[in-house]
């Protein structure tokens, strides 16, 4: 037998009002006072990983003058466990910044139709983690400060961190605002209300809170779709939009995929225009 049911509706958080979402065994007492509109929210956000990046390059900048002897600070510690310790830092702070910067992503969505812009802003921390810690590794590898023991050791944690922050800024599952206004219609073509829903720990979202697929869930929550997309649900239950019903009505999203192949056509066009 299924277990009992809560449907929990949650306050979207495009809402202007401020108030106490929800309170169950799962979940604390979650209330958002500053609820403003996606755009706001994301730009908050890519601010945010703007100053934190600054921050890792300013420990990179230190880790590279200590190095070369320019500035002598904490020289009570062992210049070995002194450049470690700026890499550990130079590494947390970046990778924390790429992750706020993945997370403003996903709240405002940018257009897929430039491919090269898409994948460029979608995989900045990419293209910095390259100048936060190459310039370590060139460095280390040119320094007569160190013993050959020590250089060792450095440059391998340099080169382990720019994999680390490579692979950790990568953003492996994109989302495009054309992405995002097509699953928004898919569901409308299902639920007129254009909710859906999840559990804790759901992997995708519903359309139907009696899905199969919550038959072990208590509780049940109901929000929009892009907010789905801010939380890292961006695919869509099969069960709940099986084949049949996804192929009816859905003509106009049938358009924009058509709409966006003759998009690329076009920017491979333009580069080619431009190269050629």
């Amino acid at each position: 037998m299924a277990k009992e049911k809560t449907i929990v509706k949650v306050e979207s958080k495009e809402s202007n009002e401020n108030e106490v979402f929800w309170k169950d065994k799962h979940w604390k007492i979650v209330k958002i006072e500053d609820k403003w509109d996606p755009v706001k929210r994301a730009t908050t956000r890519r601010w945010i990983a703007v100053i934190l990046r600054l921050i890792a390059i300013i420990f990179e900048t230190i880790w590279i003058l200590r190095l070369m002897d320019i500035i002598t600070w904490f020289s009570w510690l062992e210049v070995k466990y002194f450049l470690l310790i700026c890499i550990a830092l130079d590494l947390i702070f970046f990778i924390a910044g790429s992750l706020v910067w993945k997370k403003a992503n996903h709240i405002d969505p940018i257009s897929e139709k430039n491919k090269l812009k898409f994948w460029s802003w979608n995989n900045l921390g990419t293209i910095l983690s390259i100048l936060a810690f190459l310039p370590m590794i060139i460095v280390v590898l040119m320094s007569k400060n160190l013993d050959k023991n020590t250089k060792k050791l450095v440059w391998w944690v340099a080169v382990a961190a720019l994999a680390i922050a490579w692979l950790a800024s990568y953003d492996y599952n994109p989302v495009s605002s054309e992405q995002l206004l097509r699953a928004e219609q898919e569901v409308l073509q299902v639920s007129p209300t254009g909710k859906v829903y999840w559990a804790p720990y759901s992997k995708k979202y519903h359309v139907d809170p009696d899905c199969p697929a919550f038959s072990n869930s208590e509780t049940v929550y109901e929000w929009s779709v892009r907010d789905a997309y801010e939380e890292w649900l961006v695919d869509p239950c099969r069960r709940c939009i099986p084949e049949y019903k996804r192929d009816d009505n859905l003509e106009n999203v049938e358009e924009d995929k058509n709409d966006d192949n003759e998009d690329i056509v076009e920017v491979v066009k333009d580069l080619a225009s431009e190269f050629l």
